[in-house]
């Protein structure tokens, strides 16, 4: 696997977890990215991660991002009282933004012992789980986190067998998105991503056919 190109910027959500993974960073994917790949679809052109504050961990993730052409991290929108956001911004990237919440150690830590594990191609995924999700969602206090705490709700329901109403119609979205691959829930999100900077989407999605069989998985990085 190729090293990436200086400023040419991760052309895919595989290039940049891929990356993540090489340059050994500790993070979880978090937010509206997350929700999406637990199998809530919420559209997103940004990236959403928790990163381990360790410094050398963040010397890592500025190393990588710097030889990506991201600029030096500006002040992002505040995640809570017990953490900060770094945002990385690149001019011309799909992947433009991203987003990195730094919590406390201790509450990284804990938000990595309930993570979710997800396989894209030969890479590992680490998110932030959906129960500890939820909680952040319902805690920001927002429309939009109340309705990814209530999505996810409804897909805990989904995954038990709870049927619903017929006519409830983010069930039915939500339970035919949750059968989608996490390789096509990545390619809806680089979609979203393109089409917000007047990009055409991606024709033929690199990570197509080559996810593995039954990618849910649960676990530590």
């Amino acid at each position: 696997m190729s090293k990436p190109s200086r400023s040419a910027g991760p052309a895919t959500h595989y290039a940049l977890f891929a990356g993540l993974r090489r340059a050994d960073v500790a993070y979880l994917v978090t937010g509206a990215t997350a929700l999406t790949l637990h199998g809530v679809p919420r559209l997103t052109p940004d990236v959403h991660l928790a990163v381990d504050p360790d410094p050398g961990n963040l010397a890592r993730l500025e190393r990588l991002l710097a030889a990506w052409g991201y600029g030096a991290p500006a002040a992002g929108p505040p995640a809570d009282a017990n953490a900060v956001v770094r945002r990385f911004r690149h001019p011309s990237a799909a992947l433009d933004t991203i987003d990195c919440t730094l919590p406390t150690p201790d509450e990284f830590a804990r938000l990595q012992a309930g993570a979710a594990l997800v396989s894209l191609v030969d890479t590992g995924i680490p998110l932030v789980g959906a129960a500890d999700l939820r909680a952040l969602g319902e805690r920001a206090g927002s429309a939009a986190g109340r309705d990814d705490a209530a999505g996810l709700e409804i897909l805990a329901a989904v995954r038990a067998g709870e049927t619903g109403s017929e006519t409830d119609t983010r069930r039915e979205q939500i339970r035919k998105f949750s059968r989608w691959s996490i390789a096509a829930r990545c390619d809806w999100l680089l979609a979203a991503a393109r089409l917000s900077k007047g990009l055409s989407p991606e024709a033929k999605p690199m990570t197509r056919g080559l996810v593995r069989r039954n990618p849910w998985t649960r676990g530590r990085r």
